[in-house]
């Protein structure tokens, strides 16, 4: 397709976003943001923001190479009435919307924000006032380009923001200059039929990204699919409403694996999860994709293409790079490269990113429920068959347990698929035509929240004080000979969030606490029994940093709980 051919194909089907009503930052051309930035290899400046041109940023720079939108001056230059004018207050209470594990997690990411590297202060409204003083924003900017892979014809769409800012704005889990998002269309290449569309959310790729055209979730405005954007972060969604974002945290996973296990054990179902509140371990940040603000339709639609060398050669970062050892507080690379250089799997492989390898367009595919298709299906299955069996007395005389009973199961699996196509092929025989399941690839999908009817001020007060008064618990181990004090607070914590799960009726859930409380009760014992016999000041130190923490991180939520309050306040008013 000629470039002419390409951006009237991707006008007829970009989607129309959604913002929320607080947000700073909108779509924008790479050029004035380039032209605006910084060039830093190695944090060495080559290029002083204004003697940089797009067409610079090649191959040529590439490790250690990242771009600075805001300098150090114009974060100084700040004043507070600006300051002021460019700060959100949040609309809910973030806290009381997810559990007491959450809310540890959430803790542990505000606590870290005093010792790693993080993007400077006052990033943000520095940030939104030179958008402002250059005009950067007045045109809203979609790139695009038309690929076909694995015989999908695949429209691809990428928004820039000059700052992402889901941190200090919403309290979320990152700041960061520079923010990429993307969103594709899966179309049939005969015809050129919608049939799917993907969004973009945080690292996540898979199935659940992406919902069929004729999904009722995928509301359209004529030809254009509907997303919603979320405030600071700019993840989109197909529905409005505020998300628990389900982020794997590095150095966690064992935490939430034993989680897990202990929940199959005790036979405990995850109502969290149910509930539309991600993982009962996972991150508690809430993304609101409220849509209650701007709607962007009509974009300046430009090609994504190799020929532009910032596009696509450009391998370094596309805002500061603080040093960030958890990558969240540092710029992002490009929708091309990831921050090692490789080019991404949703570049080359929209296809397999979002989970539809070994799927066919509808044009070109026989039908998936024809006896002729299903019976190639069950000869293809009948050759893996007899392959395991070869395969099974060869690994059971190697004598390794582990892969026998892999290929055992494997063996177990296949011919249990075998039975349900020939089930089916009976039934197709039989004159029975089953309608296709457009959800059925669907196992995690993102799920708004429900509105927050048991997330009442007392609810609301204890989400702020559980952690502190859990960290003072540990910290009157360290300050006081004997474990009274701190049998005292961790038996009021426990009280109160099993209060609080009978509050969130997770009924359930209390025989999970139940079960934690004795293992830190246990714990609490055994290390109380070893710091009691004995002052020190190192563990006074120690005692004395974890209250620290315990208050400042009280006072944090008290601030955000009190900007809640003064929001609803305001609102009642209005």
């Amino acid at each position: 397709m000629d470039p002419a051919d390409q951006l009237a194909l991707l006008a007829g089907h970009a989607p129309v976003v959604r913002f929320d009503s607080r947000e700073l930052f909108f779509p924008i051309a790479v050029e004035g943001y380039i032209e605006n930035s910084a060039l830093l290899v190695d944090g060495v400046e080559v290029a002083a923001a204004g003697q940089l041109e797009p067409k610079g940023l090649d191959h040529r720079v590439t490790a250690g190479a990242y771009l600075r939108f805001v300098s150090e001056t114009e974060r100084r230059s700040v004043v507070p009435a600006e300051a002021r004018r460019m700060a959100r207050k949040l609309l809910g209470s973030r806290l009381g919307r997810v559990g007491l594990f959450g809310r540890v997690l959430d803790a542990l990411f505000l606590l870290s924000v005093f010792v790693r590297p993080t993007t400077p202060r006052l990033t943000t409204p520095a940030a939104a006032l030179k958008l402002e003083r250059l005009g950067l924003q007045q045109k809203p900017v979609v790139y695009g380009r038309v690929v076909e892979v694995a015989g999908w014809l695949v429209l691809h769409y990428a928004y820039f923001y000059a700052m992402n800012d889901w941190r200090s704005g919403y309290r979320g889990l990152n700041d960061h200059e520079g923010d990429w998002e993307q969103a594709w269309i899966m179309c049939d290449p005969v015809d050129r039929r919608p049939i799917w569309v993907v969004a973009s959310n945080h690292e996540h790729g898979g199935s659940d990204l992406r919902r069929h055209w004729n999904d009722p979730e995928a509301r359209r405005i004529g030809a254009h699919p509907l997303l919603y954007a979320g405030a600071g972060s700019h993840a989109l969604y197909f529905r409005a409403g505020d998300y628990v974002t389900r982020i794997d945290v590095p150095g966690l996973r064992w935490l939430l694996r034993l989680q897990r296990w202990a929940r199959r054990a005790l036979r405990i179902r995850d109502q969290a999860a149910e509930r539309g509140l991600g993982p009962a371990l996972g991150v508690p940040f809430v993304d609101a994709a409220t849509g209650d603000g701007l709607e962007i339709g009509n974009w300046d639609l430009q090609l994504l293409d190799d020929d532009r060398p910032c596009l696509g050669d450009y391998r370094g970062l596309w805002g500061l790079d603080t040093g960030d050892p958890t990558n969240g507080e540092r710029g992002p690379s490009g929708p091309k490269f990831d921050r090692n250089g490789d080019i991404r799997r949703s570049w080359a492989d929209p296809v397999g990113f979002a989970g539809l390898h070994g799927s066919s367009p509808p044009s070109l595919a026989p039908p998936e429920d024809g006896p002729d298709n299903l019976d190639k299906t069950l000869s293809y299955l009948d050759q893996e068959i007899v392959r395991t069996l070869r395969l099974l007395p060869l690994v059971q005389q190697a004598e390794t347990p582990a892969e026998f009973v892999k290929e055992s199961d494997r063996l177990s699996e296949q011919l249990r698929q075998r039975a349900e196509l020939q089930d089916q092929r009976r039934r197709l025989e039989s004159g029975e035509h089953p309608e296709r399941d457009i959800r059925g690839h669907l196992t995690n999908p993102a799920v708004p929240l429900a509105p927050p009817q048991d997330a009442g001020w007392v609810l609301a007060t204890w989400a702020a004080a559980s952690v502190p008064l859990l960290l003072l618990s540990v910290a009157a181990l360290f300050l006081f000979d004997g474990l009274g004090v701190s049998t005292i607070l961790l038996a009021g914590a426990a009280a109160f969030s099993i209060l609080e799960q009978l509050a969130r009726r997770h009924f359930q859930a209390v025989l999970r606490l139940l079960v934690i409380y004795v293992a830190i009760g246990g714990s609490f014992v055994l290390v109380g029994a070893i710091f009691s016999g004995f002052l020190t000041v190192s563990r006074f130190a120690i005692g004395g940093i974890i209250a620290a923490a315990a208050v400042l991180l009280f006072a944090a939520n008290l601030g955000e709980l009190t900007a809640v309050q003064r929001r609803a306040e305001a609102a009642a008013e209005e």
